[in-house]
């Protein structure tokens, strides 16, 4: 559940960042024809949203419309009541509400030349909502653009990257909080739970079993992920040991998932062995047998993988 701290601290971000996102998606908007894109998110499955914007979706859903030749607004059936607190933790200056996707994105397309519209990730949208849009654009040519933004959010930048290693050291000490000896399921949780949230976590979800604990957590617009079984930790450096520019994640002993897929565990993506793992990227590696889990957050480098929850440099 998405109730932790939302910061937006040009100290970790700077504002220039920020434009260069939107900046980014703009120029590629123009490369590929497209006038006017639309970004969908819910409490679910929000990130891209996130990503542009620092906005935290909480409740309910919204979609960022991303016009090629000026500023994103934000489209949403939440109250305007809330739109003081969305324009201090985001970037935005434009947001709209109302009672229907169809009704917004018609008012929000009115004083435009008929171009082409595109819904950024469409096959992962309600369908009804995709021919509600549609409906909304005569004259708009409508179509999918797969990918748009995750493809900006598969290498972290810099900024990112000192906030990714104070979140693994974050996790890191919330799954030592959570393994101490003696502790049931309920308070292996809670202790998990409680160490994140203290350090800033916006959205946690712990698990745990007879032998393992489990963490995954957002930290600002981030994701990462950290388990402990002490019968796998082997398999776990095996598997991390394996990781560097250029490896297949097939040839990778354990599950890999990008950080920039992890809110939804990867699993719209299937999981193909012949994706290439580039330096940048941060990944989660996951041992898995049954109810056990091994797993650490790790930054693709060019000789090996630093892991960024286990607090040690490991090459290939």
């Amino acid at each position: 559940m998405k109730r932790g701290l939302v910061v937006r601290d040009p100290g970790e971000i700077p504002e220039t960042e920020w434009r260069q996102r939107i900046g980014a998606v703009r120029e590629q908007l123009t490369a590929e024809g497209v006038e006017v894109a639309l970004c969908y998110g819910d409490v679910h499955r929000s990130d891209d949203i996130a990503y542009l914007t620092n906005l935290c979706i909480y409740w309910n859903e919204g979609m960022l419309a991303i016009p090629a030749d000026g500023d994103p607004a934000l489209l949403t059936k939440l109250s305007p009541r809330v739109h003081p607190w969305m324009r201090r933790t985001s970037t935005l200056t434009e947001l709209r509400s109302g009672k229907a996707f169809g009704a917004l994105v018609g008012g929000f397309l009115d004083d435009r030349q008929p171009g082409t519209l595109g819904l950024v990730d469409a096959a992962l949208w309600p369908a009804p909502l995709i021919e509600e849009v549609s409906a909304a654009a005569p004259g708009w040519v409508v179509r999918p653009l797969d990918g748009l933004v995750r493809r900006f959010r598969l290498r972290p930048s810099e900024a990112e990257k000192t906030l990714l290693r104070q979140a693994g050291t974050a996790l890191a000490g919330a799954v030592s909080a959570a393994t101490v000896s003696g502790l049931s399921h309920r308070e292996r949780v809670a202790a998990a739970e409680l160490h994140a949230r203290d350090a800033g976590f916006t959205d946690v979800l712990v698990r745990a079993s007879d032998t393992s604990v489990e963490i995954t957590g957002q930290y600002r617009t981030s994701w990462l992920r950290v388990a402990r079984d002490p019968a796998l930790a082997a398999d776990l450096r095996a598997a991390v040991g394996a990781v560097a520019d250029g490896v297949r994640t097939g040839d990778v002993p354990a599950r890999v998932v990008h950080h920039a897929d992890l809110s939804t565990d990867g699993e719209y993506l299937g999981r193909s062995p012949d994706r290439v793992l580039g330096a940048g990227e941060v990944v989660v590696v996951a041992v898995e047998r049954g109810d056990a889990v091994a797993a650490d957050t790790v930054l693709v480098t060019a000789t090996g993988a630093e892991s960024l929850t286990g607090k040690e440099v490991l090459a290939s």
